[in-house]
């Protein structure tokens, strides 16, 4: 009887001692190819941002020239697939730590999941979406515009607001809390084009995962603004999508950081 309470009592020991729990990285628009599947940040896209994480981290990532939506080599959505499958299932669990168009790219990989993540066998305990231009961009749309839909790469192309916004349900994201970071660091120039606060590359209505485009300078569950010019404006109700939050530590004006420094604050 010791004999098999001392085996059952290894076995379980062993099955807690091989657990692990990630935090895995999912990069954004980049000029250069990251593609792989593991524990190196290919061609450094997150640098030492990701020191305020600690643990073990793993960085799935892809061409980032190339549509967030896409499948093949060095494609973002096979790779996430892959890393998934690898390190999130069985008795691991991972946190996920998304920036920018890598916010487009795992929301995408949630909704197109045909169930919820823990059905399917992964353990996702929530996403923390770091300036995420999974609404799209109005600086893709003015690129695409001055070019006559001619100039930019694929990733460009995609975050056109209309493409982003009608390429999957927003509001299935598997059963996984997507908890949103959004900074309001502007530039000259950018902020002209972008709509309310914005980081100088993505406005709040997409790094708050706002249901609808519009100028906000709040992030929360729901805000109601007056638009248009008194007497013949209207008031307007934007909500954040289904299972999409703010960050809790954050408060509803956001964080005064630009779309690169906000890479930091993958600890939300």
């Amino acid at each position: 009887m010791r004999t098999i309470l001392a085996t059952i009592t290894a076995f379980l020991l062993a099955g807690s001692l091989s657990a692990q729990t990630y935090t895995v990285f999912i990069h954004g628009k980049s000029d250069k190819n990251h593609n792989g599947v593991g524990t190196t940040d290919v061609n450094s896209y997150w640098g030492s941002s990701v020191n305020s994480v600690g643990g073990t981290r793993i960085f799935i990532g892809y061409d980032g020239t190339t549509d967030p939506r896409s499948y093949g080599s060095s494609r973002a959505q096979t790779n996430i697939a892959t890393g998934l499958t690898n390190y999130c299932k069985g008795s691991n669990s991972c946190k996920i730590v998304c920036h920018s168009a890598g916010c487009y790219a795992i929301e995408y990989w949630l909704s197109n999941l045909g169930s919820t993540a823990s059905a399917k066998g992964f353990n996702l305990t929530k996403v923390t979406a770091l300036a995420a231009a999974s609404g799209g961009s109005e600086l893709a749309n003015a690129l695409n515009g001055i070019t006559f839909g001619f100039g930019g790469n694929a990733m460009d192309k995609s975050l056109i607001v209309t493409t982003a916004r009608g390429a999957f349900n927003h509001n299935n994201t598997a059963g996984v809390a997507v908890n949103h970071v959004p900074g309001y660091k502007g530039m000259i120039g950018a902020s002209l084009i972008l709509p309310g606060e914005d980081d100088y590359a993505v406005a709040y209505h997409s790094s708050c995962g706002y249901n609808r485009v519009g100028g906000l300078n709040k992030c929360q569950s729901s805000l109601t603004q007056y638009e248009g010019l008194w007497p013949f404006g209207s008031n307007k109700t934007y909500n954040q999508y289904s299972g999409h939050y703010r960050a809790p530590s954050v408060s509803s004006t956001g964080l005064y950081l630009d779309h690169g420094q906000i890479k930091t604050e993958g600890w939300r």
